[in-house]
């Protein structure tokens, strides 16, 4: 018997074991030719209490037999969700396995004719139990702009202007959502796209002047407070998943990063998909 298999001294189980943050490049297979990123994997397995340790080389044997089998992959959770099942499988004495992936991905916006493929922040975890269950958590980060309806409302009035073209000062905001489901999984651009959509305008690493332009104009079409960013974002994101399972949990969160302030603000919202039905999604 190997010492893993032995009963430790203290008869406790051990939720999480295993390794994190190991890169690895995922090559997914897209409509427009193979993409390759890279990926910071975290594997994790449970220990039973009747168990000194489990055997970790198995877990790395699970990353690299999944990377190798599923090059060329469609999605990212297909890669995560394989590994889970091939843990399940190496390690025949666990309940449960976690895989998560952390890494920057890029998607295509429009915004008012602006176009741009955009850096996004993203975060994937799939946990499985040895029962079938299988469970989801997807983060996803953007980079937009608000217009401040305050400061706007003010120089209107100071100035005897029509609300509509005063000038505001702006900021840049980071903004987060977040889903954790039982069996269901929406497509990371989904969600992205209705971060991007849920902020006065997105960022664009390339502006030319007249489209610089054209973005000012329109995000001061669209002044938003950090509190309009998180509950439009909140809502937005349930309507995208209503028909998921009613427990599902939805967590908003937004950083701005204040141009006229020395400080950043910062609100952040935590619902189920079941309260935001019940208030008439």
């Amino acid at each position: 018997m190997e010492l893993q298999d032995k009963e430790p001294t203290i008869s406790i189980d051990i939720e999480m074991l295993g390794f994190k943050n190991v890169r690895r490049k995922l090559v997914l297979r897209t409509d427009k030719g193979s993409i390759a990123l890279d990926a910071d994997i975290s594997l994790y397995v449970d220990v039973d209490s009747s168990r000194r340790g489990v055997h970790l080389s198995r877990t790395a044997e699970a990353l690299l037999e999944v990377i190798e089998e599923r090059y060329e992959a469609k999605t990212i959770e297909e890669y995560l969700d394989a590994m889970a099942l091939k843990l399940l499988e190496k390690h025949e004495y666990i309940k449960r396995a976690i895989v998560n992936a952390k890494l920057t991905y890029y998607i295509e916006i429009e915004y008012h004719g602006i176009r741009g493929l955009e850096p996004i922040e993203i975060e994937v975890e799939v946990e499985r139990l040895r029962n079938g269950e299988r469970f989801w958590k997807l983060s996803v980060g953007v980079k937009g702009i608000t217009v401040c309806p305050s400061a706007k409302e003010s120089i209107a009035s100071m100035l005897n202007q029509n609300i509509e073209i005063a000038p505001s000062h702006m900021q840049r905001v980071v903004l987060k959502g977040r889903i954790i489901s039982r069996g269901n999984f929406i497509g990371i651009e989904k969600i992205a796209r209705t971060l991007f959509n849920s902020v006065s305008a997105p960022t664009f690493t390339l502006l030319k002047r007249t489209q610089e332009a054209k973005l000012v104009l329109e995000a001061h079409k669209k002044p938003m407070f950090i509190e309009d960013v998180v509950r439009e974002a909140i809502w937005n994101i349930g309507k995208e998943i209503k028909s998921f399972d009613k427990q599902t949990i939805i967590e908003v969160e937004v950083e701005s990063y204040e141009s006229i302030h020395p400080h950043n603000l910062y609100a952040y919202k935590k619902t189920t998909l079941e309260q935001l039905i019940e208030l008439g999604l």
